[in-house]
């Protein structure tokens, strides 16, 4: 069962890779929002640091949000909507796999080969800047591990909370609209549309413990410093708890929906 899930993980990666042109023309794209999102940032911040996150810092954490966009984006897979609007997922029915494992699977593979494709061009380049737009390495190699392992929760959380899109479908039929909602809630509480730390720090209190902060704003508050690696360790604990309970409560959601699916037609 386990190769199964695997070859399925491979087969999106490998797909997923094809699609170069779309990868050059998001790297176009993130660059153009990472310098505008930096000047705005400044501009508002106005002094050297807001709850204790310096510019310095501000510029990194948004370099990395552009960096790792496709890997904490809400999406679901490529072919997932039209499956369940046009009633072909009919046909996952009679494949010895669990139906939620393998379009998880599929998600995960489809953001990674996305993220391998852009991130290392923009971090080189962010890295050669001007220094009012220069990004910085971790502030201690201890920190950067930690990073690591925060970045790859986030990728499962991320893809986690895509599966509550995939429920909505199937009570909706509308793939788009599914994806507006989960996406407009996580973009606003990860921090893809307003770094977390320029939120009221009354906000942050509830925020820090929600799921969607998981996703990126924890992994890049280590990186630059804005989290200690005490602090890092207990919030990854929190996070894997909620990996569990996001994980856990999606597939209990998709498989009700599933035993609730009428197939029209023949």
């Amino acid at each position: 069962m386990g190769k199964s899930y695997f070859g399925i993980f491979k087969m999106e990666f490998k797909g997923e890779l094809q699609y170069r042109a779309k990868a050059i023309s998001g790297i176009a794209t993130q660059f153009f929002w990472g310098i505008l999102q930096i000047y705005l940032y400044t501009a508002f911040m106005q002094q050297d640091a807001v709850n204790g996150f310096t510019i310095s810092q501000m510029i990194s954490y948004i370099w990395l949000g552009q960096a790792f966009f496709a890997m904490r984006y809400i999406v679901m897979g490529k072919r997932i909507g039209k499956e369940i609007t046009n009633g072909n997922v009919c046909y996952k029915f009679i494949r010895p796999i669990g139906i939620y494992n393998q379009w998880y699977v599929e998600g995960v593979g489809q953001k990674l080969a996305s993220t391998l494709l852009r991130f290392a061009p923009i971090i080189i380049i962010a890295f050669l800047l001007p220094a009012n737009l220069r990004m910085h390495g971790p502030v201690s190699f201890v920190a950067f591990l930690l990073f690591i392992v925060s970045l790859i929760l986030g990728l499962f959380i991320s893809n986690a909370i895509s599966m509550f899109a995939v429920f909505l479908t199937f009570k909706t039929l509308s793939d788009k609209g599914s994806i507006g909602i989960v996406s407009s809630i996580s973009n606003l509480f990860a921090g893809l549309i307003i770094p977390l730390p320029l939120f009221p720090q009354g906000v942050q209190n509830v925020i820090n413990y929600l799921p969607f902060r998981f996703i990126s704003d924890l992994p890049f508050r280590i990186y630059i410093g804005n989290v200690g690696i005490t602090d890092g360790l207990i919030y990854i604990a929190i996070g894997l708890a909620w990996l569990v309970v996001l994980m856990l409560l999606g597939r209990a959601l998709i498989n009700s929906a599933l035993r609730k699916t009428v197939i029209q037609g023949g």
